[in-house]
Formats: C-alpha cells, sequence, structure tokens
C-alpha cells in the first residue's frame, strides 16, 4: 500500500483544522478516517473522492500530493 495516501487525507485535514471525528462524520465513519489515516486499510475510489468533497480539494489536487505527479487523462 502506499502509505503517502494516509498521510495525504492527514495531512489536509489538519490543515484545515477539521478533527478526525468531524471528517468522520463528514464521510460517514471516524473509524474509517482512522484506519486510512493509520495505513490500516486502502480507501476506495469512493471514499476518495467523499474524502476529497469533505475536505474541498480536488481528485487531481489528491491524486498528486499522494503519487507526485498530475492525473493524466
Amino acid at each position: 500500500m502506499n502509505n503517502k495516501k494516509g498521510s495525504v487525507i492527514k495531512e489536509i485535514r489538519k490543515i484545515l483544522g477539521i478533527s478526525q471525528q468531524r471528517l468522520g462524520v463528514l464521510i460517514g465513519s471516524q473509524s474509517m478516517v482512522s484506519r486510512i489515516e493509520n495505513n490500516k486499510t486502502e480507501p476506495t475510489d469512493h471514499t476518495i473522492l467523499l474524502l476529497c468533497d469533505a475536505l474541498n480539494i480536488s481528485f487531481e489536487e489528491y491524486f498528486s500530493a499522494a503519487f507526485g505527479k498530475k492525473k493524466t487523462t
């Protein structure tokens, strides 16, 4: 698993001043947020989209931060 996926979510969440509990409410599961941030589970595409929406970032911004490159079409 790419360890950067969870750390990107955690970093953005902290920058925005959103608690893990609040982000969990926004996506439907605080335990899922915890597992993703601690790299205990791989987020599905759907979960990534929910997280991006809750954090007000585009999927492309997330992808670039997590993988160090822009998504190509």
